[in-house]
């Protein structure tokens, strides 16, 4: 849901250092392009780094952004893995897709023969009764 006026400039007045406003804006980064791409994962992404930043930024003198550094790093490497398991089903899909066409064209093709077969039999049974 959206902020009011009110607490969004308490928020902004609260963000003394020059740290708290590059942690605001990455998390606002994060969570707009979750918006944008209706990506839950970014949006839990943009959660997890915001709780990081409340708990992990006060008194600290280490790379605020270490955790969250981490907490993308891992995202990609799972979006990756999810990416390379899609791909390995979408290529299993279309062999099969491709055998099972190849195997419909065969069939198509045998179906054929065999109505024109029928058709000439058909054809002579006919013309023979016309003879008896």
């Amino acid at each position: 849901g959206g902020a009011s006026l009110l607490q969004v400039v308490a928020e902004r007045s609260a963000l003394a250092s020059a740290t708290d406003l590059a942690n605001f804006e990455a998390v606002r980064l994060v969570r707009d392009l979750a918006h944008k791409q209706g990506a839950p994962a970014l949006a839990q992404l943009a959660q997890r780094m915001a709780a990081m930043i409340r708990m992990g930024t006060a008194g600290t003198s280490a790379d605020p952004f270490a955790k969250v550094k981490s907490l993308i790093t891992d995202m990609i490497a799972k979006l990756e893995s999810d990416a390379a398991a899609d791909q390995t089903k979408k290529a299993y899909c279309d062999k099969e897709l491709a055998e099972t066409n190849e195997k419909k064209a065969d069939k198509t093709a045998e179906i054929q023969k065999l109505s024109t077969k029928i058709d000439q039999a058909a054809a002579t049974s006919a013309q023979l009764k016309e003879e008896v």
